[in-house]
């Protein structure tokens, strides 16, 4: 009986999830008959499934209209409007916030100037932030996703963090949700923008990806099989956390250094413009890190690698040298491709968003098995909505 009653709520539930792909990929409210036709489900089942979507708030029907002679037909569309999804990105140099409706569809964003006082109340200022600017209302509000630097535990508390040490040993997941009244989901920012960039990315259709950061600290985080690589201690891709090592000779605790400009941004920039000092020293960089980024590969044997170094217009002056410094250290000549972040540095935020989605898909939809809205999440990276923080 248990089994009969399980395969009858898998198939509902199957069925569910069909009508509502097909009402949240289109704009325009659909009849029974095209989701019958659509969905290959009998009239009768796609009627039963489309009342218990009424009842959840996921789907409204829209004034009956008539095409041809009989009576109107009665059309339906998804509610995207019917609930809200928070990610926020928080920082040594600031909290970026960005809310989505049940689409994916960005409906607000913000950037919130750093406040090492404000601790993890940072994180609510920011949601509320976006939310005023953006007219929303929180109610509404079913999920956050929150990005840390540092190594996080699996109940969402902080364990380590040389970005936030005030921060460290704090259930943040546990307090951000107490404040909001709503579930939180935590993770390590890099491991997060690696998702971001597998799901909707310059990852895309890639299973196995390593994403590589180069900023004022250099990081790694791993995707395997479409999953993040957390690892049994969560340590995965913490190579900073190996005693004595350094990714450069002039790195100080992992925290890059520059000689022809005061920053890596600034010399990628004067690189490529042309700048002789600032491509031999990019060049060199590269020489430093291949060794380290060789061996990971080896390892772990991606489809792709991401490397976030710059804006667009420079990832060439990096990514060149830096697949040549790889290749000189692998015997065998297959490697995978060295691409540039697609989503720049929105990708931890987005990511933030997006885990949020993965965490709490059934509490967010009340649908069993309905898939997060990557694609639409990671289409229109926010670089239009970027404004003075606040």
């Amino acid at each position: 009986m248990d089994t009969v009653r399980g395969a009858a709520q898998a198939e509902r539930s199957a069925n569910q999830v069909a009508c509502l792909r097909l009402l949240a990929g289109t704009d325009d409210p659909q009849t029974v008959g095209v989701i019958s036709e659509q969905t290959g489900l009998s009239r009768p089942t796609v009627h039963a499934v489309l009342d218990d979507l009424l009842e959840t708030g996921l789907v409204v029907a829209t004034d009956p209209s008539t095409v041809g002679p009989g009576r109107p037909a009665r059309a339906f569309r998804f509610a995207r409007e019917a609930g809200l999804v928070a990610g926020v990105d928080l920082g040594p140099r600031g909290a970026r916030a960005i809310i989505c409706d049940l689409s994916g569809r960005r409906l607000g964003y913000t950037e919130l100037k750093p406040d090492r006082r404000g601790g993890v109340s940072v994180i609510q200022r920011a949601i509320h932030t976006v939310a005023e600017e953006s007219s929303v209302d929180l109610e509404r509000l079913r999920a956050i996703g929150v990005a840390l630097p540092g190594v996080i535990e699996t109940n969402g508390q902080l364990r380590a963090s040389l970005a936030l040490p005030e921060l460290v040993g704090l259930p943040v997941a546990d307090l951000v949700s107490q404040d909001l009244g709503r579930p939180v989901a935590v993770d390590n920012d890099i491991k997060l923008a690696a998702l971001a960039e597998q799901r909707g990315g310059a990852g895309r259709g890639y299973s196995d990806v390593v994403y590589l950061q180069i900023g004022h600290r250099l990081s790694v985080s791993i995707v395997l099989n479409g999953v993040i690589r957390q690892g049994r201690h969560r340590l995965a891709g913490e190579l900073g956390a190996q005693r004595g090592m350094r990714w450069t000779r002039n790195a100080q605790r992992g925290q890059l250094t520059w000689t022809s400009q005061p920053t890596g941004e600034a010399v990628l920039r004067a690189a490529a413009a042309g700048d002789a000092d600032a491509q031999a020293e990019i060049e060199d960089f590269c020489a430093q890190i291949a060794v380290r980024v060789a061996t990971v590969l080896l390892v772990v044997d991606p489809e792709i690698v991401v490397v976030r170094g710059g804006l667009p217009p420079e990832s060439d002056v990096l990514l060149r040298p830096l697949e040549a410094a790889v290749e000189k250290e692998l015997v065998f000549p297959e490697r995978p491709p060295f691409v540039s972040s697609a989503l720049g540095r929105e990708a931890v935020v987005l990511g933030a968003v997006g885990t949020a989605f993965d965490h709490f898909s059934s509490g967010i939809y009340q649908v069993h098995g309905f898939p997060s809205p990557w694609t639409r999440i990671t289409h229109d990276i926010p670089h239009s909505l970027e404004r003075t923080t606040k």
